[in-house]
């Protein structure tokens, strides 16, 4: 048997029930079957007018089900959910409640993420409770879903096991999610640099109308030195966004913020960015040009397969010939990347790396650079090979 919740499709197979009937209703003494691999226990009953349902409940007990709730999800668990409908009149569908506890195992998400769809974007009021037409379209919830360290996200930006708890409500077009979401470790990628979680906390208030909240520590090595980043308030208000930066050993804000939209200081031989100069307000300094580059980079993976575009937001180069950074490539894999980047102007600085990450800890790293045209030595270019191993004390 198969239904649709919102555009999932649920499969049970291997189903064994007895089914009582009277004259106006079903009574199901008690069924079995499996859902994804688990085993589930469902029993209840429906009162009917003909064939037709006019009201019905059911209880249902599963053990290590899987299912692809939420959408984009896979969720393996145990649930205890209780399914209750009612027909008000005949002409309307059934409204269809959903009520229980999900106490989650693994749910497992590995769609890529936009930055430009999470950063800046509100959640939007549920307006109905969704179209009644076909399956549980039209079915409404109120399930709590707690795991620890069962959330796993592993995609373009992120590889994070964070713990859960969660309330969903609202309806399966519209779902309304508060409560919060935490991690004490895990990478993010951002830059091209990786950047170690030492604590994160997403927050989804009760009020619709408030947006997700993020507390984030993080940190990377970039250049030598250890950023550490604070990222905290409302994703989708980045004047409210607050990003706090600081370097072991201790640099500039200036000098940090360069160091992560550049990689390289900003008061370098090749010129101050002018982002460098005027400082940071807000973490829409640092998140702006990602955001920008997003749909330059979907336009070039479609064209040439290039899932690596970046141009730098700050000006580099020479004071009297700046000039912005271009960098494409190729994600490979989580572990293996090739880029090649060169300055836009006259001078141009090009550089072809590919790097491969054994662990959070150790890499390695080959590096082809043709040296900039005004570099006065005999040998322009250069060849590196990097290893690059990282431990705390």
């Amino acid at each position: 048997m198969s239904t649709f919740v919102g555009n999932e499709r649920l499969t049970f197979d291997r189903i064994k029930t007895r089914i009582i009937f009277s004259s106006n209703q079903a009574q199901i003494d008690e069924a079995t079957g499996y859902l994804g691999g688990g085993r589930f226990v469902a029993s209840g009953g429906a009162l009917l007018s003909g064939l037709s349902p006019q009201a019905f409940r059911f209880t249902f007990d599963g053990n290590s089900v899987t299912a692809p709730i939420p959408e984009g999800f896979i969720t393996t668990g145990d649930a205890r959910l209780e399914i209750a409908g009612r027909r008000t009149s005949p002409a309307e569908p059934l409204a269809v409640s959903v009520t229980g506890r999900v106490n989650a195992e693994r749910s497992l998400y590995t769609q890529d993420i936009d930055l430009s769809t999470v950063v800046g974007a509100r959640r939007e009021q549920a307006l109905s409770a969704g179209g009644g037409g076909g399956g549980l379209g039209g079915v409404r919830f109120d399930i709590a879903i707690e795991g620890r360290d069962a959330l796993v996200v592993r995609n373009n930006i992120a590889d994070v096991t964070a713990s859960l708890a969660l309330r969903v409500t609202g309806d399966a077009e519209n779902p309304i999610i508060t409560g919060r979401i935490t991690t004490n470790g895990g990478v993010i990628t951002f830059r091209r640099n990786r950047y170690q979680i030492q604590r994160g906390v997403l927050e989804f208030p009760p009020d619709t109308a408030i947006d997700p909240i993020v507390n984030l520590q993080a940190e990377t090595e970039i250049g030598g030195y250890q950023i550490f980043v604070n990222l905290s308030g409302p994703l989708s208000d980045t004047a409210q966004l607050n990003a706090s930066l600081r370097s072991t050993p201790a640099l500039p804000q200036s000098d940090v913020v360069s160091l992560i939209t550049t990689g390289s200081l900003s008061n370098t031989e090749g010129g101050i960015p002018t982002i460098a100069q005027t400082g940071i307000n807000t973490a829409a300094d640092v998140l702006t040009d990602a955001i920008i580059s997003n749909p330059a980079r979907r336009a070039t993976e479609r064209l040439f397969g290039l899932n690596v575009f970046e141009i730098d937001p700050i000006i580099a180069g020479q004071r009297v010939d700046p000039g912005a950074r271009l960098t494409v490539g190729r994600q490979i894999n989580n572990n293996l990347r090739v880029t090649y980047s060169t300055n836009l102007s006259a001078d141009q600085q090009q550089v072809l790396a590919l790097e491969y990450r054994v662990s959070n800890k150790f890499s390695v790293v080959a590096q082809y650079e043709q040296r900039s045209l005004t570099n006065v030595t005999r040998n322009r270019d250069n060849f590196s090979i990097e290893i690059r191993f990282r431990r705390r004390f």
